[in-house]
């Protein structure tokens, strides 16, 4: 997967609480990324989320806005990353185009946590146009 800095929201983000990315994409345009090619969020789990009652959960989701100081038009959840996520975890989410916050020149991760008890967790994430999800199966063929 090839990663592009200015494509990047979180670089070593810890999480233990509800917060915004540490880094704003900006588009340099008003423009629609969703269209063509497939474009995908990416989440890496790089410290492994621990959570004292075992019922937290982080949901992520794309915020799109109009000027940098985002507050957000549009907004869409992406996907839930569980309280016991292991380290190596990686949730993806594909782009839809279309998508409100995409028609924004401006764009960032919202990570909301619920139930509070997180005490550990850190992630990073990016913009992708290809994902490391290749899977190899056997070709189903006898030779006899």
């Amino acid at each position: 997967m090839i990663l592009d800095d200015l494509l990047q929201f979180s670089d070593s983000q810890a999480l233990t609480a509800t917060a915004v990315s540490t880094n704003i994409v900006d588009l340099g345009a008003v423009r629609d990324i969703g269209t063509g090619e497939s474009l995908y969020v990416v989440v890496n789990v790089e410290v492994a989320f621990t959570d004292a009652g075992s019922d937290s959960t982080i949901t992520v989701a794309l915020q799109g806005d109009s000027t940098s100081t985002i507050t957000p038009d549009a907004t869409q959840d992406l996907f839930v990353i569980p309280a016991l996520a292991a380290a190596g975890s990686v949730y993806i989410a594909r782009l839809d185009p279309g998508a409100a916050p995409l028609a924004y020149r401006y764009l960032q991760l919202n990570y909301t946590a619920a139930n509070g008890d997180l005490t550990t967790g850190t992630v990073s994430a990016h913009i992708a146009h290809n994902i490391d999800k290749y899977v190899s199966y056997a070709d189903n063929i006898t030779i006899s």
